[in-house]
């Protein structure tokens, strides 16, 4: 055989390879074309019918949200596809990257919901029903009923330790309520994993979120060693403020002396900023803020439910309706700092949501993982509290309260970091074994991170279930601390491509767009990292940064 004939068959063969890739290609987009079309407008349904939910509370509501996003997981359940996409997979005959990354994510979509339809529709409802519980719990001591904002006041301002433990533990008697409601759901969804070869429902979330666990905990554990030191040194001047402040004695401080019925915030910030904010008008800040980074919230604004109203979830959450530019953030404003920051986080998710590339397809105008959405909320939100932030914004002069409120976010971000800490700890053991006593394991988790006691009178009770992340929103809290790391390192970033240390600026803007929203779910979120950071995520910025 010539030298000729060789390089035909090569050239050949080459070429059949090259036409099989492209009729790969072209396939799979035919697939997508008409699978995604379905997905999508079952998406918006059940999104809208979840929106109706939570801004009323109403069991016809509850009802529709149910079903519709049943039948949104039952697209993600059929078993052909499902080996369609895997022969896909496992030919390696996609080559175009983008369609490459639709692949991986439908995957992973399907591999969550592989599970017989009489368990994932379970599923569905008892997480509606929970919901609607939430939204219709009111907190009430000696007949009166307080919302949420007004549980917070009392733990913002009110001077009798009586009345403000009346009103926490008050708050907890939702727990008792919802528990066993909880702990069916989670077997329901350990049931989900284990059928799908997973060790627990935890386990299988990290995977399908593509975060290697070990790396996670080790990650944790190593932050928690590394801050441990500011940490006990923060809550040591807590205690004392705390005792001297109640006229009790260090040992007698119980979690109702915090300002939030988590400890997950500073108990010790100062009492005056909600004096500044009370006559301003916290959505006017907002979009002067953001404007300022040639961000307009108009759209944002118009489009959501922003003010207290009975039957509507008491909590705050940003929903993408259609991911074509319909988002939606629902809020509760008061006039306090706390909802300042609210306001500011909820709109970074929006403009998350609204910055992707406009060629990017449907699947991918999603972030990669939620770590890379929070990281900006929070960044943002940490605003409220930032001394520059509250000359500008809120004409705040005296400098010795703004040296405490720099003091205030410090504190903020250690506290918060042990709270995660908990949550995410608990979690993991939660869907190891949820028949242990969880009280105990939540309360020795929060001895251990937080290093707050547990009450004399809470043994039996049910705590840990009143925090909503456990029952609606699982296995997700671990993201708001990788998300503070990124927000760290991004806040680092944003000061040195801006040469200026307020964020909110057009160079910021511009950044955040091109390099954070624009790309989407292209890649997965530790190549964003990388990309934006220019180095793998770590909490190195953010303890050089807060635990000094």
């Amino acid at each position: 055989m010539t030298k000729l004939n060789i390089f035909l068959i090569c050239f050949i063969i080459a070429l059949k390879g090259f036409c099989g890739e492209i009729n790969q290609n072209k396939e799979f987009q035919a697939f997508l074309d008409e699978y995604v079309f379905k997905l999508a407008d079952k998406s918006k349904s059940a999104n809208l019918a979840t929106w109706l939910l939570e801004t009323t509370g109403s069991k016809e509501a509850a009802s529709l949200s149910s079903s519709l996003n049943t039948e949104l997981n039952l697209l993600f359940n059929d078993e052909a596809t499902y080996k369609k996409l895997i022969a896909w997979q496992n030919a390696k005959s996609i080559t175009d990257p983008i369609l490459e990354r639709e692949l991986n994510v439908l995957i992973r979509s399907f591999k969550a919901n592989m599970a017989p339809k009489e368990l994932l529709e379970e599923i569905s409802k008892k997480e509606s029903e929970l919901s609607s519980l939430f939204n219709n719990f009111r907190v009430t001591v000696n007949g009166k009923k307080f919302t949420d904002n007004e549980v917070w006041d009392v733990l913002q301002n009110e001077s009798s330790v009586e009345k403000r433990k009346k009103v926490w533990e008050a708050s907890k008697e939702l727990g008792d309520v919802l528990a066993p409601k909880i702990i069916e759901l989670v077997k329901l969804r350990n049931k989900v994993a284990k059928f799908l070869g997973y060790a627990n429902f935890f386990d299988m979330q990290l995977e399908l979120s593509e975060v290697n666990k070990t790396d996670l905990l080790k990650l944790f554990n190593d932050t928690a060693e590394k801050s441990n030191d500011a940490y006990k040194k923060m809550m040591l001047g807590i205690d004392t403020t705390l005792s001297k402040k109640f006229n009790v004695k260090t040992d007698e401080i119980g979690p109702w002396l915090w300002k939030d019925p988590f400890c997950q915030e500073d108990p010790i910030a100062l009492q005056g900023m909600d004096n500044y904010i009370k006559n301003v008008d916290i959505l006017a800040v907002a979009k002067s803020y953001y404007n300022q980074m040639n961000l307009n919230p108009d759209a944002i604004i118009k489009n959501s439910d922003l003010f207290e109203r009975e039957g509507k979830n008491p909590h705050s959450f940003t929903i993408d309706i259609d991911r074509k530019l319909d988002v939606r953030t629902l809020c509760n404003i008061k006039p306090h700092i706390r909802w300042m920051n609210t306001v500011l986080h909820e709109f970074g998710h929006a403009f998350y949501e609204l910055g992707y590339k406009v060629q990017l397809p449907w699947l991918l105008r999603e972030p990669p993982h939620f770590l890379t959405t929070e990281a900006v909320a929070l960044l943002m939100g940490r605003q409220s509290i930032n001394p520059l932030f509250l000359k500008e914004f809120f004409n705040v002069k005296d400098e010795e309260f703004l040296k405490q409120m720099g003091l205030s976010l410090a504190r903020t971000e250690l506290i918060f970091s042990r709270y995660v800490l908990v949550m995410t700890e608990f979690e993991n053991e939660l869907y190891k074994n949820p028949d242990q006593d969880l009280n105990d394991l939540w309360w020795a988790l929060v001895k251990k991170y937080q290093m707050v006691n547990m009450p004399e009178n809470r043994k039996g009770k049910n705590d840990w279930a009143t925090k909503y992340h456990i029952a609606l929103a699982p296995v997700y809290y671990y993201s708001y601390l990788m998300g503070e790391f990124f927000a760290a390192g991004l806040e680092k970033k944003l000061i040195e491509i801006s040469h200026s240390p307020k964020i909110w600026n057009p160079k910021s803007g511009e950044f955040l767009n091109a390099k954070v929203f624009y790309p989407g779910d292209s890649n997965s979120w530790d190549k964003l990292v990388s990309d934006v950071l220019g180095e793998p995520l770590s909490s190195s910025a953010w303890l050089e940064e807060f635990a000094r």
